[in-house]
């Protein structure tokens, strides 16, 4: 299994660079990373904005780099890159800024391909990350015109139940907060009010 984590974003909404914000005495992105490569064959990272720190952070990792020059145009600009640099494998896409996502939530969405070309982990009926995609469907999203929301649509996928951490992205200042005085602990941020998950 291959696993595409995007970090190339612009942060808009946190107004800093979520990726590279100190977690557990680690940076969120080297948090996320580090899971990817307890599940995973092989792991890409697009970066893109702040590109050379995102690199710096990983620079010990053994991951494979890919740059999107077009990054400002959006994640499915992202996404496709890194799609184009999968090989003869099956893949999954996976936001850089989720710290909390276990490695057996994506062990479980991986099993799921082997009954649907497609699998998502949710949580609570809240669409979340990784989204795990068997190797037949790489150049059809290549080739794809439309949103990756639309392929899924389109194409139909299987919801694979999964923890809190699937879906706890970290993209705003109170997010981040909460993260941090939770201190990551997914029963205290599941009974969190204040956040609306997306």
């Amino acid at each position: 299994m291959t696993t595409i984590v995007l970090a190339a974003g612009l942060s808009e909404r946190m107004g800093q660079n979520k990726l590279l914000l100190p977690f557990k005495g680690e940076t969120i992105i080297v948090k996320t990373v580090t899971t990817a490569l307890s599940f995973s064959d092989r792991v890409i990272v697009v970066v893109g904005n702040a590109r050379e720190r995102v690199e710096e952070a990983l620079s010990s990792f053994p991951v494979d780099i890919v740059f999107n020059k077009d990054y400002k145009m959006g994640q499915r600009t992202s996404t496709l890159e890194g799609v184009k640099a999968v090989e003869d494998d099956d893949f999954a896409i996976l936001p850089g800024d989720l710290p909390l996502l276990g490695k057996d939530d994506a062990l479980n969405l991986f099993e799921a391909l082997k009954t649907k070309d497609i699998a998502r982990c949710s949580f609570k009926n809240i669409p979340g990350h990784p989204v795990a995609y068997t190797k037949k469907n790489r150049d059809k999203l290549l080739s794809y015109p439309g949103s990756m929301k639309e392929y899924l649509k389109e194409n139909g996928f299987l919801s694979v139940p999964s923890s809190l951490g699937s879906i706890y992205d970290i993209d705003t200042p109170e997010k981040y907060q909460t993260l941090l005085e939770s201190d990551g602990d997914l029963s205290i941020l599941e009974r969190s009010r204040d956040i609306s998950f997306s």
